[in-house]
């Protein structure tokens, strides 16, 4: 049964926020899942474990699509032409939700992110996603753009990779020091010194109940 939640980062700059803002996350995760609030679903269930996937590093698959049948045609995931890519399919069909917490770049999802997405198809389906993203507007279009491509419209027109969407949490950079210069989200290993985060608490802590139990929701019926 899917134990795990995992959180695949939009960019992979080394001196990005991305870091940090994961830091922040899982942060929020932890107390959410302890919370007295949680709703019933996962009450009487066992704790999901999260983590954040390396960009860097296997079971990330970098680089372009390259497979030379397209993923939704493979339900079989031996039949992935790249042992990378298989291992990314194992992975991914290892979780019971995905978090997508990424950047907007020139007013878009930065393609690598889009290449990780597109390397499958059915271990998506039905899987629970929360967007969240940032920028100088809280990269309002990219989360867009993004829930265009995991959900489509849910629920009058579903489609995409057609993953269960349980909400989006967009949080808007500061332009002063975070944008314009070189500080950086959780920069000495605390995001609680980055006050602007204190306003998104709330708004993230209940998107990840929600997910949290959308989670269960999904590992209950894999396993039976």
């Amino acid at each position: 049964m899917p134990s795990k939640v995992a959180i695949i980062l939009g960019s992979s700059r080394t001196n990005g926020n991305a870091a940090g803002m994961s830091a922040w996350v899982e942060s929020l995760f932890h107390k959410a899942q302890s919370s007295a609030s949680a709703d019933t679903i996962a009450s009487n269930l066992p704790a999901l474990s999260i983590e954040t996937i390396n960009p860097h590093i296997a079971p990330h698959p970098l680089g372009p699509v390259t497979d030379p049948v397209m993923a939704q045609m493979i339900k079989d995931p031996s039949r992935y032409a790249s042992a990378a890519v298989r291992e990314w399919s194992t992975y991914i069909s290892s979780t019971a939700a995905i978090i997508i917490l990424t950047p907007q770049f020139n007013w878009g999802y930065p393609g690598e992110l889009k290449n990780a997405l597109d390397h499958l198809y059915w271990e998506w389906r039905d899987k629970p996603v929360l967007l969240v993203t940032y920028g100088g507007r809280g990269g309002n279009l990219c989360a867009a753009q993004l829930k265009q491509v995991v959900a489509g419209d849910p629920p009058a027109h579903p489609g995409g990779l057609e993953m269960n969407y349980v909400g989006g949490v967009c949080v808007p950079l500061p332009r002063e020091g975070y944008i314009q210069g070189d500080v950086r989200v959780g920069a000495n290993g605390d995001t609680n010194t980055d006050e602007f985060l204190k306003a998104y608490e709330d708004k993230m802590t209940a998107a990840l109940h929600e997910l949290i139990n959308k989670a269960h929701e999904y590992s209950k019926g894999k396993q039976s």
